[in-house]
């Protein structure tokens, strides 16, 4: 007969050791995470289908997976964010490559004697001596490849489904480094299929490349792989109604369109004499890189400096529209406003003058205290789920405890995983196990409780006298709550409980133990501790 326990506890150590969370896997299945929670805590057993679908994912056999035998941990190394990924870095790094190719060979190996040769291992016929030389050079033509060759790349091309099928099994660099690669062949769906493979840098970079095509369903899915603080800036974006803005941008300061006219501009600006440049790039060395990086900060200047003058115009205007409680022009101009201290004088006049509706409608993220009471108490759970990420983990508690008093377990079952619940984790998981929600009460106890929060939870299973429920928390529990209450069972000769639990206790509990059972004279004791001595 198969041990759900057993079951569960293999996969959440397999889980554990690929790094993933219970959200992360649940997608790579196309499951809920509430499902992958009753698995672990062997509330249920996954259907025969997904019992295979794991077995690929983690590449055991399904034996393993049965029988409990968990491989040598294969845990991926984190990978290190290079310095270099910044965008002026990139532009950097571009100005390079056209100089450099300047001195790239344009003769094979044969043609360049040593007598051509320079001191820097360029010939000189590979520089251009003049403009017209330049102008005149021979345009080398690409060779072209022969049916072997040509058959392989085509048998080597990109494929997303079966990179999907594969990522299970690769390591994140790999995966990122193809998926980066070829990201121009990706579509925002596939971007979400590959999330839980993907490194959160890669997943970053992703995102930001293909940002028209990034939706609310896309970012729903993507977002437990993200960083909390990229996850935010996406979704604020995206609820003001504008595109999800790049990280480069929003950490200059300056609007996307306008470096985009910016760069525009330096095209216009820098257009006829490029061609000049590069000619001159081999005779002046690092030079024209210099000219290029001047002109760009220069024009990049004059962007900010323009937008630092619209934003204080628009500024102005949303003040005076506050001042006069002009609500219907806010309220057509809120999507506009990038400026998160404006949005929150704006929220707070407006709660002030107790327009709570108002502010659900226009600011989402931006309500205070009164209007999520309003919410709580109109048991409006739907707009408090959608938006009570954006709020403060004080309030994200104050939420949770709503729910709680409510007997809304469904709803903290969905989001408990997703906010704050350091202050009341274990109120919350208490009153869960109370009212038979004991699933819910597994989940927050493992992925949102403190050692110490547990141990209360544990308290309280073990005054009901609920050992089995107590069993499944042993792996989550510290060996020396486990001694601790072993020996309070041992002094009150409740040597069942002890034979339950022996294994998990600590060694020092265990000789406290086997003391108390040589004074009692219980051999049928010492014979059992004996073993874990």
């Amino acid at each position: 007969m198969i041990d759900n326990i057993a079951v569960g506890k293999t996969i959440a150590k397999l889980r554990q050791n690929k790094n993933m969370t219970q959200q992360q896997l649940a997608a790579a299945l196309n499951v809920s995470h509430q499902a992958v929670s009753k698995w672990e805590t062997g509330a249920a057993l996954p259907d025969v289908q997904t019992l295979m679908a794991l077995t690929r994912l983690f590449g055991i056999t399904m034996e393993q997976l049965l029988n409990g035998e968990v491989p040598e941990d294969r845990v991926e190394p984190a990978k290190q964010p290079s310095p270099f990924d910044e965008p002026i870095q990139n532009i950097g790094n571009f100005v390079n490559n056209i100089v450099n190719g300047i001195f790239r060979p344009q003769k094979g190996p044969a043609e360049a004697t040593e007598e051509d040769t320079s001191d820097d291992g360029a010939t000189d016929a590979e520089m251009p001596q003049s403009d017209a030389e330049y102008e005149d050079a021979p345009k080398a033509e690409p060779e072209a490849a022969d049916g072997a060759e040509a058959e392989a790349t085509e048998e080597l091309e990109f494929d997303v489904q079966r990179l999907l099928q594969m990522a299970p099994f690769m390591s994140k660099a790999a995966v990122d480094e193809l998926l980066l690669e070829n990201r121009e062949k990706l579509t925002a769906a596939d971007i979400a299929r590959f999330a839980p493979f993907a490194s959160q840098e890669c997943l970053e970079k992703l995102i930001q490349s293909h940002e028209e095509e990034i939706s609310w369903d896309t970012l729903r899915k993507v977002a437990p792989f993200l960083k909390r603080e990229m996850v935010d800036k996406l979704a604020k974006s995206a609820s003001k109604g504008g595109r999800c803005v790049k990280r480069a941008a929003e950490q200059s300061g300056i609007n996307t369109d306008d470096i985009g006219r910016a760069m525009q501009d330096m095209g216009q600006k820098i257009g006829a004499g490029v061609e000049k440049a590069i000619r001159k790039a081999a005779k002046l060395g690092e030079g024209v890189a210099n000219e290029v990086t001047n002109a760009y900060n220069n024009l990049v200047d004059s962007a900010r400096q323009k937008e630092s003058r619209a934003a204080a115009l628009r500024r102005a205007a949303c003040e005076r529209a506050l001042q006069d409680e002009k609500w219907e022009w806010l309220a057509d101009h809120v999507p506009e406003i990038k400026d998160e201290e404006l949005l929150r004088e704006i929220a707070q006049k407006a709660n002030g003058l107790g327009m709570h509706d108002w502010v659900l409608e226009h600011l989402n993220g931006y309500a205070d205290t009164r209007t999520i009471d309003a919410a709580i108490e109109a048991g409006n759970w739907g707009w408090l789920g959608d938006h009570v990420w954006q709020f403060e983990d004080e309030l994200q508690e104050k939420i949770a405890r709503a729910a709680a008093q409510q007997e809304n377990w469904q709803w903290l079952s969905t989001y408990a995983e997703q906010i704050s619940l350091e202050h009341c984790a274990d109120e919350i998981g208490i009153a869960a196990y109370k009212a038979e929600a004991r699933v819910l009460a597994s989940q927050i106890a493992r992925h949102c409780m403190s050692d110490a929060q547990r141990e209360k939870l544990a308290d309280a299973v073990a005054e009901a006298g609920d050992f089995e429920y107590l069993q499944q928390m042993v792996d989550i529990l510290s060996p020396e709550y486990i001694g601790r209450m072993l020996v309070a069972a041992a002094q009150g000769k409740d040597w069942d409980r002890v034979r339950m639990f022996v294994g998990s206790a600590d060694q020092e509990s265990v000789e406290q133990m086997m003391e108390l059972a040589i004074a009692e004279g219980n051999f049928d004791a010492v014979d059992l501790l004996d073993e874990y001595l």
